[in-house]
């Protein structure tokens, strides 16, 4: 009996995509140990953006603090205390493909929901694989997020949110040199020391790390300083608990990140999630759009598209403990 439904395929593609689209994004998140800790604390954020993601700082304090005496002259100076961090917008799409041909060689219900949830799956391994490699990364690539490389570099130079940090230095991340501040190479001997240089520099901010991401080998010095003491973090951890392997520095979860992902080698990334968000635009959440139909082919075409960046909002408590 031929199906009532002329459109057999298309609704294959999009009951499948709609079945999964829900929690797709939700899974990659705890995939990425940075993308985990903002998911846990609320940080991944949607909203009719606009143009650019404009996160308003407030950069100065109020100039027109005096101590005067009886009928001295106040001070009348007008205070700029305010400005935004700009972020452009960022997009992504990966698409899943389906023809007559192989839909009607894979009739039984099981065989369709395998075949098209199997490219599915695909999309969002290659999404989670490309995803965090632009998390990490500086945002040199076209269309490329801003990542970490970028929000928190190496030496706190360069330009964030469109503020120069050689003119503005509320915009320059905390950072500790291995070599070029402490005079040595990190090693298991001396990363202790070096992270503790690097805690005062945050701590003076106020920063609140309970994330510090580490490189293969950053993290190796760090597990063989600290293995002894088995000083593992408990499970209930943020990172814990959703099954990552982590150690515990103070009141931060210390996690490997390995350079195969684009992790930059011997760095460690130190993460307080109230300053760090990743925004989206609402309806660009890794969101399946309409299907496209082929005018020329018994073919079909479905994207999924996420659109937004990865910003911050106060880069003094953002920190970073490298090698150079």
């Amino acid at each position: 009996m031929t199906s009532p439904n002329t459109n057999f395929a298309g609704d294959l593609l999009s009951t499948t995509a709609q079945l999964l689209q829900d929690d797709l994004f939700d899974q990659i998140l705890t995939k990425n140990a940075t993308t985990a800790l903002l998911k846990e604390n609320g940080q991944v954020t949607g909203g009719d953006w606009g143009i650019s993601i404009a996160i308003p700082i407030m950069y100065a304090e109020n100039g027109s603090y005096f101590r005067y005496s009886g009928s001295q002259q106040l001070n009348t100076n007008s205070n700029e205390v305010f400005s935004v961090f700009q972020y452009e917008p960022k997009q992504v799409a990966l698409n899943v493909q389906a023809n007559g041909r192989e839909i009607h060689q894979n009739m039984g219900k099981a065989q369709n929901r395998n075949l098209v949830k199997a490219r599915f799956m695909n999309a969002k391994t290659t999404f989670e694989n490309e995803f965090n490699i632009d998390l990490l990364s500086a945002g040199l690539l076209s269309n490329q997020i801003g990542g970490l490389q970028q929000l928190i570099s190496a030496d706190g130079t360069g330009t964030v949110g469109g503020v120069a940090r050689a003119s503005f230095s509320f915009a320059a991340n905390q950072f500790y040199r291995a070599t070029s501040d402490g005079g040595a190479a990190m090693t298991a001997a001396n990363i202790i020391t070096y992270m503790d240089r690097l805690d005062v520099l945050l701590q003076a901010y106020k920063a609140n790390i309970t994330g510090i991401i580490s490189d293969n080998t950053s993290y190796q010095f760090y597990e063989a300083t600290v293995h002894p003491l088995q000083r593992l973090a408990p499970t209930e951890g943020t990172l814990g608990k959703l099954g990552f392997r982590t150690y515990q520095y103070k009141q931060a979860e210390v996690v490997l990140e390995p350079t195969v992902s684009g992790m930059p080698s011997t760095t460690q990334y130190w993460i307080d999630p109230e300053v760090l968000e990743l925004c989206y635009y609402n309806g660009r959440n890794l969101t399946r759009l309409d299907t496209r139909y082929s005018f020329n082919q018994d073919a079909q075409i479905e994207y999924l598209a996420w659109m937004g960046n990865l910003t911050a909002k106060n880069f003094r408590r953002l920190g970073t403990l490298n090698n150079t």
